[in-house]
């Protein structure tokens, strides 16, 4: 019985920290998109990119991207990105969210 526990602990642990490297790919990938959205349309400012269909189990997954320009620097944008994996319920606690910010040359 203790076997059998230990190894249902570690396969949860295993898929969370999957989840996890799932999750900073997102963020990877809305970078990625902001980049290309900006080349094309330097007046982009973001979005909100609804990409379940793209991980595997299925899980609802979504990107929001804002593109702030700085005041201060011409040359400078700040790119945020928030990636959200799991279904958005108070009691889920496999629901992951990440963020990251970027600071990037607006010369394209």
């Amino acid at each position: 019985m203790t076997s059998l526990k230990s190894s249902l602990t570690h396969r949860r642990q295993t898929q969370q920290l999957l989840r996890v490297e799932q999750a900073d790919w997102l963020l990877e990938a809305g970078l990625v998109r902001a980049h290309r959205q900006l080349h094309e349309d330097d007046a982009y400012t973001g979005e909100t990119w609804s990409v379940g269909d793209a991980i595997r189990g299925g899980d609802p997954a979504e990107i929001e991207i804002e593109v702030t320009r700085d005041d201060s620097s011409k040359d400078s944008l700040t790119v945020h990105v928030t990636a959200r994996l799991g279904q958005d319920e108070p009691q889920n606690p496999h629901r992951i969210q990440r963020s990251q910010t970027w600071q990037i040359a607006s010369t394209f």
